[in-house]
């Protein structure tokens, strides 16, 4: 299943996200201000809002809204057997 939704996460978790195994992120877009985040910083606590393409398990259903990256890891960690 795919879920298009808004992401706050800091660059570092950003990029967890589209490494992990999890799920499979098609299209992340930074929402942020380009002017003043020219480029990725890992080691910054400053939180951004990305615009997610996410394909994911079937049973989680579909994502929608605004979430934390804490947040979609728990919803993506969950056990599909409830």
């Amino acid at each position: 299943m795919e879920s298009d939704f808004i992401l706050k996460a800091t660059d570092k978790e950003a990029k967890a996200l589209f490494d992990s195994q999890l799920a499979t992120v098609k299209l992340m877009s930074f929402m942020g201000d380009k002017e003043l985040y020219p480029t990725m910083d890992y080691n910054s606590n400053v939180v951004h809002k990305w615009e997610v393409k996410l394909r994911h398990r079937e049973d989680i259903g579909e994502l929608r809204g605004t979430y934390s990256y804490a947040k979609l890891m728990n919803i993506l960690k969950s056990n599909p057997n409830g």
